[in-house]
């Protein structure tokens, strides 16, 4: 399985790790949160390709810079950037793709880019397509419905509407207009007409439809049409209307998703993670952001009172490297130094005094005449002073 490495900053280990989930996706085995130096070096000469991450955080990081010049030379190297930074000054000839503004999308431009990038470089398949969105199921922007569009300008006008829906008892049906010309040669024959008919009851006025000011009694209905704009007036008025209807409820729907995809992610979060909960709250929580963060208060204050209640060094360390800027941090790192003074020391023994039996040599093993170790140099003793031989006394003579 082909293996990528990613270089990044401490601080950046957060997109770091969702940079690699989604290339996971691809079959491939990521490996990143690697110290500078031999450790990411060696990371980097058993992948196949290396993502240099840049942020405003690493590019100032000269081991970082020096490491991924190495990656140049041992793998094939891609550089990403996130917030618009630029590479460092070594790779300004280089290709980069620019992740600034991603959240995780599929269909995000720049990561479909880098995605393939990096498969085509390490050799395997590439990842599916994006998923289509479905069709919105509110209005289409744009499209106007005739029908309701010429009763919202019978409503307005107080007129009844040419649709079936639209007939009242006692009210004779408005005539479809007709060109004008057709118009004046049916004038004669339609007026003789209309003075054989018996003239029809004054139509009732519709609902919540209040009279013209300072008119007795509404005006007599004529068959004939209304000249001037006022149709057009109202057909822009309806579809004005229609399409903020439309707009309204694509942002609805719009809303409505990004909840949707909201309460998700959280309910993916382990409560028990600090990194994941710091990693959605980082990015877009919602409504869920004071949830998450009672969440991520509630860990710290469990794994304070569980490092205290172990009371040891290794169990106060891995507290504070989970919770470097926790309000407990300073009580921790006394406790630190406090049990780091009574460790115990390595006792020697007295001068003069031999060592406990554990630790003198087995004699069996000791080879004749052999100075014990601990014993000290041997002592010496001064030879004897030479004797002064006594001189004969000499001889009486006669």
């Amino acid at each position: 399985m082909a293996t990528v490495a990613i270089i990044h900053a401490a601080e950046d280990a957060l997109p770091a790790r969702a940079l690699a989930e989604k290339l996971r996706q691809a079959k491939l085995t990521v490996v990143l949160e690697k110290q500078p130096g031999d450790e990411l070096r060696g990371a980097v000469k058993d992948a196949k390709v290396t993502v240099a991450l840049w942020s405003p955080r690493s590019v100032g990081q000269q081991p970082l810079v020096d490491d991924a010049v190495f990656a140049r030379g041992k793998s094939k190297l891609v550089h990403a950037v996130m917030q618009n930074a630029a590479p460092p000054s070594q790779f300004s000839n280089d290709a980069s793709v620019n992740l600034t503004g991603w959240r995780g999308e599929d269909d995000f431009a720049a990561w479909r880019d880098l995605a393939k990038l990096v498969t085509d470089k390490a050799g395997v398949a590439p990842l599916p397509p994006p998923a289509p969105r479905g069709p919105s199921p509110f209005f289409t922007p744009g499209i106007v419905n005739p029908q309701a569009e010429a009763e919202a300008a019978a409503r307005h006008s107080g007129r009844p509407s040419n649709g079936p829906m639209s007939a009242q008892p006692g009210v004779t049906p408005r005539q479809p207009q007709q060109p004008q010309a057709a118009q004046r040669s049916q004038q004669p024959q339609q007026r003789p007409q209309q003075a054989q008919q018996p003239r029809p009851a004054a139509a009732a006025p519709p609902p919540r439809q209040a009279p013209p000011p300072r008119q007795a009694a509404p005006a007599p209905q004529s068959s004939e049409p209304k000249k001037g704009g006022g149709a057009g007036l109202m057909i822009g008025i309806a579809a004005v209307v229609v399409l903020g209807l439309a707009g309204g409820g694509y942002y609805f729907y719009s809303q409505s998703q990004t909840a949707d995809s909201t309460s998700a992610a959280w309910e993916s979060v382990a409560q028990n993670d600090a990194d994941e909960l710091r990693a959605f709250i980082s990015g877009d929580p919602g409504e869920y952001r004071d949830e998450a963060e009672s969440a991520l208060a509630a860990l710290e204050e469990r794994s304070f009172e569980a490092a205290s209640d172990s009371d040891t060094i290794d169990a106060l360390e891995a507290f504070l490297n989970e919770f470097p800027d926790s309000e407990h941090a300073i009580t921790a790192r006394g406790r630190i130094a406090e049990l780091q003074t009574l460790e115990p020391a390595t006792e020697t023994p007295p001068e003069g005094q031999l060592p406990p039996e554990s630790t003198l040599p087995d004699p069996d093993l000791v080879p004749p005449n052999a100075t014990a170790p601990d014993a000290g140099p041997p002592s010496l003793t001064p030879p004897p002073e030479p004797t002064v031989a006594e001189e004969p006394e000499p001889l009486p003579t006669n």
